[in-house]
């Protein structure tokens, strides 16, 4: 997996120790109602697209960059469906590195009828799958789809506190 100058920079002072990174993921459908999923190289799993935001990228251009980098598709994201964190969340790497990202769910369409095709060396395939038919995936993969799904006006998040808020 390619890794960013920026995070190569950081890695080289801070270790392998934690670092609390934004990312985000996309729930792209296409015409007929499909998700697009990708398998990826570096475990084999299918998983809904996903990246890491560079330094100064809005969250909607690095899901953009991400989707096309992965898939060679064009998308426009249409709203946030959810803010995630948590052990879901907490990856430990083949290499030590540990991370915790804060990821930023976005349904997405893609802009034409291209196919999607492997684009970089982060996936082993990439296609659209029907809602009935999905290949076997992590949870949390699940629930961001669902909740994309769900097509409502707000995002889902949670909430620990006593008073207000609007998460789930």
């Amino acid at each position: 997996m390619p890794i960013s100058a920026y995070l190569r920079n950081l890695r080289a002072k801070v270790g392998h120790d934690l670092l609390f990174m934004p990312g985000v993921t996309a729930v792209v459908l296409n015409e007929a109602g499909q998700v697009l999923l990708q398998q990826r190289s570096d475990n084999g799993e299918w998983s809904l697209v996903s990246g890491v935001m560079d330094p100064g990228e809005e969250p909607a251009d690095a899901i953009v960059r991400e989707v096309w980098e992965e898939t060679a598709l064009h998308v426009v994201p249409e709203r946030i469906t959810g803010l995630y964190t948590g052990e879901d969340f907490l990856v430990r790497y083949a290499n030590g590195d540990v991370v915790l990202y804060l990821d930023i769910t976005f349904a997405c369409r893609p802009v034409n009828g291209e196919p999607p095709r492997v684009n970089d060396d982060e996936s082993i395939d990439v296609r659209y799958f029907p809602l009935d038919g999905l290949p076997s995936m992590k949870q949390f993969h699940l629930t961001r789809l669902a909740d994309a799904l769900r097509n409502e006006p707000h995002a889902r998040f949670k909430f620990d506190g006593q008073e207000g808020g609007g998460g789930h």
